[in-house]
């Protein structure tokens, strides 16, 4: 279910005469499949960046431990 705007963080008001959301702070006009759609490569995103930080720490504390060697 949407609930913010992807955009902007914003509420959502729904037009019951076009079917689409209405962000009240940004003005984004979509349907609730196209908000949907955006929430999910957002959080696709924010998962590789997790995947990336936790393999750059793994790889920096291999470097140190073979630096106290």
């Amino acid at each position: 279910m949407v609930k913010f705007c992807p955009e902007c963080g914003g509420s959502l008001s729904f037009d019951s005469v076009t079917k689409n959301f209405i962000c009240r702070g940004c003005g984004l006009f979509a349907p609730r499949e196209k908000f949907e759609e955006m929430h999910e490569k957002i959080n696709a995103r924010e998962q590789d960046n997790k995947s990336e930080d936790y393999l750059d720490w793994w790889q920096s504390s291999k470097k140190e431990k073979k630096s106290n060697f």
